[in-house]
């Protein structure tokens, strides 16, 4: 199945500076706490050459993610982003194994798994790419 979603968060690592801003912002608006564990994004360092790679959800033409949920918790929306059903969800981990891009996250203090889903019902670009103030998040 084609995805037809045109926006997506486009991930500059090359301008991220690691101030955190856009998973603390992440997890407040979804979680209503400031937690790094519980955001939809993940700021990796590589801190022998500061470098960071940025991982999140491409919502992806075809993603892996889909055909490797053998209980029909991953689905596309109308607007083709890419969201996980909790209430079907086994918290098998099969769908973060089949990511690529490793943008499925497991949080353990809430026993789920989480990925970015656009800021779904925010009226405004994702809150991420809102608060980025280097622009690494477009």
């Amino acid at each position: 199945m084609a995805n037809p979603v045109q926006a997506r968060v486009v991930a500059h690592p090359e301008l991220c500076r690691d101030c955190q801003a856009c998973t603390l912002g992440c997890s407040l608006l979804h979680e209503g706490q400031c937690h790094l564990g519980l955001a939809r994004l993940r700021i990796e360092k590589d801190m022998a050459h500061y470098t960071f790679s940025i991982n999140i959800c491409r919502h992806c033409a075809r993603p892996a993610c889909l055909p490797a949920c053998e209980h029909g918790a991953m689905r596309l929306d109308e607007q083709g982003v890419v969201r996980i059903d909790d209430l079907l969800c086994t918290r098998c981990g099969a769908c973060a194994e089949a990511c690529p891009f490793d943008a499925i996250f497991y949080a353990p203090a809430e026993h789920r798994y989480l990925k970015c889903e656009m800021c779904a019902g925010r009226e405004q670009e994702p809150l991420c790419v809102e608060l980025c103030p280097v622009g690494a998040l477009t």
